[in-house]
C-alpha cells in the first residue's frame, strides 16, 4: 500500500510539474508595446475592447481605403502585436483592413494566457469588428499564424466568418508534443489541445493553408494534415522556408494567391448567403 501512494504521489508530482511546463512551453507574451504602424507611415486607430469573462484586450485597426474585406490577424505564441508591422504593412498595401490584437497577458492586455482564455479574446475581437460600422460583416477573414491557427479556427466554429487562412500552424499541440517526446503518452499529459485538426473538419467556408517546406518549429506535414483532413473549399500553399521566413518576403505567389483567394471567399459567401 505504501508502494502504491508513493507511486501516486510521484505522478500527481510529475502532472504538476508538466503543466508548469506546459505553460511555459506554450506562451512567450512581451508586455512592452515599442512600435505602432505609425513607424511605418500608416495610419491606424488604438483600441481596447473586453472578453466574456471580463479581460481588457488591446488591438491595432488599420483600415484601407475603399476596402471590402476586413482580415482579424491572430498572431502566434510570442512577443506581442508591435512584433508584427511587417503583417500590418503587407495587408495595407494589399488594400484590405486588418485588424490585429493582443491576447490576454501579451502586450498591453489584461490577463493570463490559456487556451479557453485566448478562445474568448478572439470571439471577442471578432463581435469588436461585428460592432463597427465601417466593416462590411460579410467579408471578415480570419488568419491564424502559428498558434493563432486553432484559435481562428475556433471563431470559425463559433461565428458566421467569411473565409479561413492558417499559416504554419499544428494540427494539435498533442501531434506537435508527440513528435517532440514519442516515449511519452503526450495525448494524456497534455491540458492546453488547441486542436486545429479536430476543429478544421467541421469548417464548410474557404479555408488556405500555408506551410513552409523548411519549417523547424512546427513540421511541414501539420500543413499537409489540416489540407487532406478540411473539407472542401479548401486550397494548399507550400513555400520555400522555415517558421519565421515569411511568406510575404519569400514568394511573389502569395500575394496573387491572397487576391484570389479573397475574391473567391466573397462569390462564395455571397453565393451562400443567397440560399
Amino acid at each position: 500500500m505504501k508502494i502504491f501512494f508513493v507511486v501516486v504521489i510521484t505522478l500527481v508530482l510529475f502532472r504538476v510539474y508538466f503543466i508548469f511546463l506546459e505553460q511555459k512551453s506554450l506562451y512567450y507574451p512581451a508586455v512592452e508595446v515599442s512600435e505602432t504602424p505609425a513607424e511605418v507611415g500608416i495610419g491606424y486607430e488604438e483600441l481596447s475592447f473586453k472578453t466574456s469573462d471580463g479581460e481588457i484586450l488591446n488591438g491595432w485597426y488599420v483600415p484601407a481605403k475603399d476596402a471590402e474585406t476586413t482580415v482579424l490577424y491572430c498572431h502566434g505564441n510570442a512577443g506581442n502585436i508591435c512584433h508584427r508591422l511587417h503583417k500590418v504593412k503587407f495587408f495595407n498595401e494589399m488594400g484590405v483592413n486588418f485588424f490585429i490584437f493582443d491576447y490576454r497577458g501579451y502586450g498591453k492586455s489584461s490577463g493570463r494566457p490559456g487556451e479557453k482564455g485566448l478562445y474568448n479574446d478572439a470571439i471577442a475581437a471578432f463581435d469588436y469588428l461585428m460592432s463597427r460600422k465601417d466593416v462590411d460583416k460579410s467579408k471578415i477573414v480570419m488568419y491564424g499564424k502559428s498558434l493563432g491557427g486553432p484559435i481562428a479556427a475556433e471563431v470559425c466554429l463559433r461565428r458566421k466568418v467569411s473565409a479561413l487562412i492558417l499559416e504554419s500552424s499544428f494540427a494539435s499541440v498533442v501531434i506537435r508534443a508527440q513528435q517532440i517526446y514519442p516515449f511519452l503518452p503526450m495525448k494524456f499529459l497534455i491540458s492546453q489541445k488547441y486542436d486545429a485538426l479536430d476543429k478544421i473538419k467541421n469548417i464548410d467556408i474557404p479555408k488556405l493553408i500555408v506551410h513552409g517546406r523548411n519549417d523547424e518549429v512546427i513540421a511541414f506535414n501539420h500543413g499537409q494534415i489540416l489540407f487532406d483532413a478540411a473539407g472542401e473549399p479548401k486550397q494548399f500553399l507550400p513555400f520555400e522556408g522555415g517558421h519565421n521566413d515569411e511568406v510575404y518576403v519569400t514568394s511573389d505567389e502569395y500575394r496573387k494567391k491572397l487576391e484570389e483567394f479573397f475574391a473567391q471567399a466573397r462569390i462564395t459567401h455571397m453565393g451562400t448567403s443567397k440560399q
